[in-house]
């Protein structure tokens, strides 16, 4: 009970809320995986990118977003994994614009390796996704924006005829948010 009044308390605090939906990207690192993910099909490259599609409603959002990045695969070259989420964020005002948040989902991840000589060999599976960071309002310089970085995990067991993969992707990431 103690703990539901302060975060109420907390979220009663300085920073203006806004509401109304949204539109972002943010470019992240290069995805640190698992052990089992990189062992059985193989090594993520370069930068992942996201774009991001959300609702908020006070402190609290409910968000989409795609994320992509390159895997080096072991048996059939550079492909791209895609992970498409829901979710919903949950934002906490520290004042001066700034806030922290925390997010929770899930998802469905498909890493696209099929071609016309080895059809149906796709990796698919559903998962969650939990992350945080911080964001900062840029009201002053454009209403309704906002820059953040944050730190997420992705979670799925991934499934084709050939294997299964539990595989786990952790990625930091710097974008930037636009209220519609």
């Amino acid at each position: 009970m103690k703990t539901a009044l302060i975060l109420t308390g907390c979220l009663a605090m300085s920073s203006p809320a806004w509401a109304g939906g949204y539109l972002g990207v943010a470019l992240g690192t290069q995805p640190g995986i698992n052990d089992d993910f990189v062992g059985k099909e193989g090594q993520p490259e370069g930068h992942s990118l996201r774009g991001l599609v959300g609702l908020r409603f006070s402190h609290v959002s409910l968000e989409g977003a795609l994320n992509g990045f390159t895997v080096l695969t072991n048996n059939f070259g550079e492909q791209t994994a895609y992970q498409l989420s829901g979710a919903l964020k949950l934002s906490l005002p520290l004042g001066s614009g700034f806030e922290a948040f925390a997010r929770g989902g899930l998802e469905r991840t498909w890493l696209n390796q099929s071609s016309a000589q080895n059809p149906g060999v796709d990796l698919t599976g559903d998962g969650y996704l939990i992350g945080g960071g911080f964001e900062y309002r840029l009201d002053a310089v454009i209403a309704n924006a906002s820059i953040f970085v944050d730190y997420n995990v992705h979670h799925a067991t991934l499934d084709s005829p050939r294997i299964t993969v539990d595989a786990t992707a952790q990625i930091w990431g710097l974008g930037i948010l636009v209220g519609l």
